[in-house]
């Protein structure tokens, strides 16, 4: 079983992907830590980030705080940032899937529809929280500001765009309980009767 998880930042994808995981021991597939992985140095796609993005590296390494800043300021930086790694980051996501002998294997990823990821996943689930309290969670778990929060949300596909695409839909605007029995009530309803 392939599972999708989608959802915008801050709608508690890790609270998912913690529960799958420790409860029906899935194997978790975050899209931004293949793509961390991807870019440390030694690895083709730093030196291709090096070259483009000379300004980001200091003592060999990407400055994470310089990267952010300039991508989420200037769109056109951004498109030329996942030319980069998209591809490279989907074909190792693939990899990934294929070679995973789990009962379950939950992808993560914000981005997932549109890359072809999504065709090789039996469910797509999307997780939904309010808005307001999105930002919240990201000022207070990261240290954003307000301002910061709602840029990086607004640069994000709309919950409808997600809800879409979605086969199941989880709202997690409340307790992790009910985001928990949420998760059981699907994948007991499923053929293979997890």
């Amino acid at each position: 079983m392939i599972i999708g998880v989608i959802g915008g930042v801050g709608s508690g994808k890790s609270t998912v992907l913690d529960y799958l995981e420790t409860q029906y021991c899935a194997k978790i597939i975050k899209s931004d830590d293949v793509a961390k992985e991807l870019m440390e140095p030694g690895k083709e796609i730093f030196n291709r980030i090096a070259e483009v993005f000379s300004e980001v590296i200091v003592d060999g390494m990407i400055q994470k705080e310089k990267m952010a800043s300039l991508i989420f300021s200037n769109e056109e930086r951004r498109k030329q940032l996942n030319e980069i790694t998209h591809p490279a980051t989907i074909q190792e996501i693939k990899k990934r899937i294929k070679e995973s002998n789990a009962d379950i294997v939950v992808v993560e990823s914000a981005l997932l529809i549109g890359t072809g990821i999504e065709d090789d996943c039996d469910e797509i689930w999307f997780v939904f929280c309010e808005r307001e309290k999105r930002i919240q969670r990201l000022m207070e778990n990261r240290g954003y500001s307000r301002e910061k929060s709602e840029s990086i949300i607004d640069k994000q596909p709309a919950d409808e765009e997600y809800n879409l695409v979605a086969d199941e839909f989880i709202d997690n605007s409340y307790s992790a309980t009910d985001t928990q029995e949420r998760i059981d009530l699907i994948l007991s309803t499923l053929p293979c009767g997890f």
